[in-house]
């Protein structure tokens, strides 16, 4: 099972795929630890996979944020730092928010019932949790996360969209360095998020933006604290 909803395909046609979402995933995960260093021959042992393949899907990995190189000194995961979390927030928040706004002027019936059927999903996924644990936690962030992209779902922007997931899944990558730290909700779809969705279905556009870039402000400011303490 795969542990995000990240848009991967359901099977991998070549070798550099299969390197490209498994490596981007274990970044997302942690898995692989900030600014820790790729090194080919490690790689091949761990994923069974060719050098060519791997340095391919590296490169790709470097144009998403995700892996750094320079010159000749190989790659290495990208690291996190306070001020970049920040960066990340800034962007989502207008990067989001203008496919929200968006989704509202231009979404479909069709699109709203995919919104209230993804917020009746993550109801369902938070009110029968259980004791948290690695992976009800990811239940709960795959859930989170189609429910995030089911909201932008109506923009008719693919760039924008695009730009929006890449955003949404370098946020991931700090929350889940938090996501063993912080309480599970268990009571049902949280406030912001039904307060979002009304705003949302209402096509009232001024305060459901209002309140999805309040929402990630507020994440945000919560992984910060934990990773990085009080500022």
């Amino acid at each position: 099972m795969r542990d995000f909803a990240v848009d991967q395909p359901e099977a991998y046609s070549t070798q550099i795929e299969s390197a490209y979402w498994r490596l981007r995933e274990d970044i997302i995960r942690g898995v692989l630890q900030p600014a820790a260093k790729l090194r080919i021959e490690h790689l091949r042992q761990s994923y069974g996979l060719g050098a060519s393949a791997l340095r391919e899907a590296l490169s790709r990995l470097v144009s998403d944020g995700l892996v750094e190189t320079e010159g000749q000194r190989g790659f290495w995961v990208a690291p996190i730092s306070r001020g970049e979390l920040h960066d990340i927030t800034a962007a989502r928040q207008v990067m989001e928010v203008g496919a929200l706004r968006q989704s509202i002027t231009h979404g479909s019936v069709e699109w709203e019932g995919r919104v209230v059927a993804a917020r009746h999903s993550l109801d369902h996924v938070e009110k029968s949790m259980a004791a948290p644990s690695p992976d009800v936690i990811l239940t709960w962030e795959r859930s989170n996360r189609q429910f995030h992209m089911e909201l932008l779902a109506g923009c008719p922007s693919k760039w924008l969209l695009r730009f929006v997931g890449q955003l949404y899944d370098q946020a991931l990558r700090y929350r889940h360095r938090t996501v063993l730290r912080r309480p599970i909700p268990r009571t049902g779809v949280s406030p912001e998020h039904n307060a979002l969705v009304d705003a949302t279905l209402a096509r009232d556009a001024d305060r459901a933006c209002g309140l999805l870039s309040e929402h990630i402000d507020n994440t945000a400011r919560s992984v910060e604290k934990a990773i990085f303490g009080e500022a």
